[in-house]
């Protein structure tokens, strides 16, 4: 990993020169950064033409996964299996004859890796494979960067744009300097800011949470968590052992639903072969029971052991400070609207799915409303039309947007269940559009016509994404 101050990524980057195998930029280190470095590293020791990455991110490798990003103090635990890391599946198929060097390769990068050098890998093993805390996956996210080649850029994106055929990516540097980056490609790939749904003066924020705590001067404060993902459930577990107080989980669900980790619902994660044969409501089914709105099996079973901890179920849809306490209204289909009060209110509603559109200026917002058409139901619009590269189909230049993809594509490639995967349908897909742009008439005439119109596409790819929690 290059450490670059702005100004030398302003001197490299900022002059629109193309890299002879073109720059795959990445604002934000979290794991599908990492992920594509890893293979693009990968592919390229073993002479396949692919970008080399740029990251952009203004906290350093694995921010989001330490009390620095925001999103967690470090302490709760990973609610994924440690073992989907930067290569899982390794089931590479997109690089023919190197294939299997690929997949064997990829491992150096892996969790088993990173124990073994510390000595801990028996230990994990024999204490039964446990989660690790947040802070023990960013250590081992940092241990795996450290020995990748990507160009690490110290700095927040606050400003994207298309010029001309490339992006234009303005980064503002942590002393309030600014550098214009030009990159043929963009991918956003982090959940965006974490403000919540219900943002004001009345909850109290993920952020505040994680870096104050409850903040409060009741001697035992009763508190509701609004929200039904693991944002929600870390959180909840969290104060199931900081706090004599009572917690309610407040969910639109009728109750708080495990998440569905059967082998049927896991294969579908790791190899989505079958997944565009479901129908468009089956799809949201799978997701809903395994992904959006649900807690792991691990929190459900610390949780339900305390009989402080409650559900209600209802969308807030009003609240208000009132002496001393917040007042929140839920909303339940043909029910009667509910008052109750709470001490503390923690918004673990989550982030606008679409919310890299707020970076965006004229002429880039244009190209994507053409591309979704005149369709009214934001981030829908957008899912249904990412293309098998991950990219928002009908966007010159190219736009990736993983975590968008989990309806379209597979529901892995929105979180961390698909890494390798992931970096598989990015970096093939530049790998095949660049075969084709070197030769005019290629033996096989399918990759011709898989990528036909993004030729010109495909000197460089950029990515964005904030890290992933």
């Amino acid at each position: 990993m290059e450490q670059l101050s702005l100004e030398e990524a302003r001197r490299r980057f900022g002059t629109g020169r193309r890299d002879p195998n073109g720059l795959l930029g990445v604002v934000g280190a979290g794991p599908k950064a990492l992920a594509t470095a890893a293979k693009s590293q990968v592919l390229r020791e073993l002479g396949v033409q692919v970008p080399r990455v740029v990251v952009v991110e203004p906290h350093g490798v694995a921010a989001n996964w330490t009390a620095v990003g925001g999103r967690t103090n470090g302490r709760p635990r990973l609610s994924t299996s440690p073992e989907k890391d930067l290569g899982f599946p390794y089931a590479s198929d997109a690089y023919g004859p190197l294939t299997t060097e690929v997949n064997a390769r990829m491992q150096q990068f892996g969790w088993a890796g990173y124990l073994v050098s510390r000595g801990e890998y028996a230990t994990w093993v024999d204490s039964g494979r446990p989660s690790p805390r947040h802070s023990t996956w960013a250590a081992y996210l940092r241990w795996a960067a450290d020995r990748m080649d990507f160009c690490l850029v110290r700095g927040a994106v606050c400003a994207l744009e298309i010029a001309g055929d490339q992006w234009e990516v303005t980064v503002e540097g942590v002393g309030g300097d600014e550098a214009v980056l030009l990159l043929d490609q963009m991918m956003i790939s982090g959940p965006g800011p974490h403000d919540g749904l219900l943002a004001g003066d009345a909850t109290r924020s993920v952020e505040d949470f994680w870096r104050r705590g409850l903040d409060t001067d009741a001697p035992e404060p009763s508190v509701a968590v609004v929200g039904g993902g693991e944002t929600a459930a870390a959180i909840t577990e969290y104060l199931m052992h900081q706090h004599a107080g009572s917690t309610t989980v407040i969910s639109p669900q009728p109750v708080v639903y495990s998440r569905g980790e059967g082998y049927f619902e896991n294969a579908l994660y790791s190899r989505p072969e079958r997944w565009r044969e479901l129908s468009e409501q089956d799809r949201r089914d799978v997701i809903a029971r395994t992904d959006r709105g649900v807690f792991s099996p691990r929190a459900i079973e610390a949780i339900t052991t305390d009989a402080r901890v409650e559900h209600r179920q209802g969308t807030v849809i009003s609240l208000r400070r009132d002496g001393g306490q917040t007042e929140l209204v839920l909303s339940n289909p043909g029910r009667a609207d509910r008052a109750l009060r709470f001490d503390v209110v923690i918004d673990a509603t989550g982030a606008r799915p679409d919310w890299f559109l707020d970076l965006f200026g004229a002429v880039a917002r244009k190209a994507v409303q053409r591309a979704v058409g005149d369709a009214d139901d934001g981030a829908r619009a957008l899912e249904r039309r990412i293309g098998e590269d991950l990219a928002l189909e009908g966007v010159v230049p190219r736009l990736l947007l993983p975590t968008l993809a989990g309806y379209e594509q597979g529901p892995g490639f929105a979180n961390l269940s698909s890494l390798g995967l992931l970096s598989d349908r990015v970096l093939g897909a530049a790998r095949r559009v660049r075969a084709v742009a070197t030769d005019p008439d290629p033996a096989d005439g399918r990759e011709t016509g898989a990528f036909d119109g993004q030729v010109r596409a495909a000197v460089s790819t950029a990515v964005l994404g904030g890290g992933e929690a």
